[in-house]
């Protein structure tokens, strides 16, 4: 088996205003998706410049070929869309919303609680990048997997299953350990996994993974072994997500997964064209506006590139 990877986020302002910083695990360099997850973003207590009370003000934006993926450890964020949609997602439970064709959100934090959670991207197969958009809330139960409680808020993990609607064979769960013992649990040999670890070090296959950092089992294990240094009094959180390799090959910029340079500039275009920033475009109902609940003005799409977007290849 291929030895186990551990990567190093980057910080990365997200929002408006004062921006909080975010720790990006993936997109990078040497690791672009975990199965169909192409994005991991880790915020919030401790995690980057130790901005706990930062506040969340991400303003009216699109997405395309994708769903965004939100699960809090603490604090509330309140999430609107162009469906309609108003829900506040709290700690354990999970917003999911489908782009597919196109959509538009934004997200504020609300509540005094300080703000710390995740949020992932799920690269759409081709099979469905243009299904029609929707939004699903769902908490789940956490369960007992060896001494350990795991809350599975994507696809299914052991005995445990989230009935949110995913595309791709796919796990996504917070994981809750309560002592030493290892986690074992029987997995598809076909599958990649990596390892979010949130409030103490983890371990995946034996490797240790640092606080804030991510490491990545490539295919090829019937079961994996995870674990970490709790005891009594002192649970170690950490985010398991994983899946079968996507079989295909993605464009990503800025807020649109793609397959091509092409494709992303015509996204690009509608959206400015729906907000009214530039005249191009040839479809305006691309990106059917989400409901104002402040003065804060849409997100304008930044300049394309001087040279062509190349796609981000899945690992072999």
């Amino acid at each position: 088996m291929t030895q186990i990877e551990v990567v190093e986020p980057r910080t990365v302002p997200l929002g408006t205003g004062d921006a909080m910083q975010v720790e990006r695990a993936i997109p990078q360099r040497a690791l672009s998706l975990v199965g169909a997850w192409c994005f991991l973003d880790h915020f919030g207590q401790d995690v980057g410049d130790g901005q706990a009370n930062a506040s969340m003000r991400v303003a009216p934006h699109p997405h395309t070929g994708l769903q965004t993926v939100t699960w809090l450890f603490s604090g509330e964020i309140e999430h609107r869309d162009g469906l309609g949609t108003q829900a506040v997602v709290l700690p354990g439970e999970v917003n999911l919303m489908t782009a597919g064709w196109g959509i538009t959100h934004t997200e504020y934090s609300v509540g005094p609680e300080p703000l710390h959670g995740v949020q992932l991207w799920i690269a759409l197969p081709d099979s469905h990048r243009f299904v029609d958009p929707r939004f699903e809330h769902f908490a789940p139960e956490p369960v007992r997997m060896d001494d350990h409680e795991v809350a599975v808020f994507v696809g299914r993990f052991g005995d445990a299953e989230s009935p949110v609607e995913v595309h791709s064979p796919l796990v996504g769960a917070e994981i809750r350990f309560t002592n030493e013992t290892p986690l074992v649990v029987d997995v598809d040999e076909s599958w990649e996994f990596g390892l979010l670890a949130d409030s103490g070090a983890a371990r995946i296959e034996g490797v240790e993974v640092p606080r804030g950092r991510l490491g990545y089992a490539p295919p090829g294990r019937s079961t994996l072994t995870l674990s970490a240094d709790a005891e009594p009094g002192r649970v170690v959180t950490a985010i398991l997500i994983g899946g079968k390799p996507l079989d295909a090959d993605i464009v990503m910029w800025w807020n649109f997964v793609g397959r091509s340079h092409d494709e992303i500039v015509r996204w690009r275009a509608n959206w400015q064209l729906a907000i009214g920033a530039e005249t191009g475009g040839d479809n305006a109902g691309n990106f059917p506006l989400t409901p104002r609940t402040d003065d804060e003005p849409a997100y304008p799409a930044p300049p394309m590139p001087a040279v062509r977007l190349r796609p981000r290849h899945r690992r072999n």
